[in-house]
């Protein structure tokens, strides 16, 4: 499971744009991922939430 959890994390820092709950779920499908309810679960996070922390983190570490 944590393997998925990575691989969508990933996912979501490679997207150009932060997708929309359905536009993920899309993506996940086609790509073997794991689904926003899943992400929220384990994150504890809602979607957008966890999406934005992704990116922020990978900005500052870039800095």
């Amino acid at each position: 499971m944590h393997e998925f959890y990575e691989k969508s994390l990933q996912k979501i820092r490679e997207l150009k744009n932060i997708p929309s709950e359905s536009e993920w779920n899309k993506i996940a499908m086609e790509e073997g991922l794991l689904s926003s309810e899943s992400l929220k679960f384990i994150s504890k996070k809602r979607f957008k939430e966890l999406c934005l922390e992704i990116r922020k983190n990978d900005e500052d570490i870039k800095k």
